[in-house]
């Protein structure tokens, strides 16, 4: 085999994707994994890939102390189990995240809070 020919082959096996930012999860402490938008999953030889169909936030349910992950994800990003290891691989530049997250009450203006407000009073008033 010509180095040329062995070159190619190396270049091949070792070609990865760069991912934006991510998260390695152990998977023997993950209890649950909550996709509430389309997803759809492959089988792979060590696991399973799921690939994010629409956005949505994401929720990791670990088994111990009841703690959970809570990641914005959206259409093109990947859930991905290798082994032991549970991948989550945010495929948007970072600053495309931020905007999936819900705002709180201290988040918001005097002007949206007055409104929310005035909107469950109407409700709560019977007719």
């Amino acid at each position: 085999m010509t180095e040329e020919n062995l070159m190619e082959e190396t270049t091949e096996e070792t070609e990865q994707d760069t991912p934006e930012s991510g998260v390695i999860l152990n998977f023997q402490q993950v209890q649950s994994i909550d996709i509430p938008q389309a997803f759809d999953r492959v089988n792979t030889e060590n696991g399973w890939t799921i690939n994010i169909l629409g956005s949505g936030r994401v929720i990791v349910n670990f088994i111990t102390s009841m703690r959970k992950l809570e990641t914005p994800l959206m259409a093109g990003d990947i859930i991905e189990r290798d082994g032991d290891n549970i991948v989550i691989i945010r495929n948007q530049p970072v600053e495309a995240y931020k905007t999936q997250r819900g705002t709180t009450s201290l988040a918001r203006t005097r002007e949206e809070l007055l409104s929310s407000e005035s909107q469950i009073g109407r409700q709560a008033v019977p007719d």
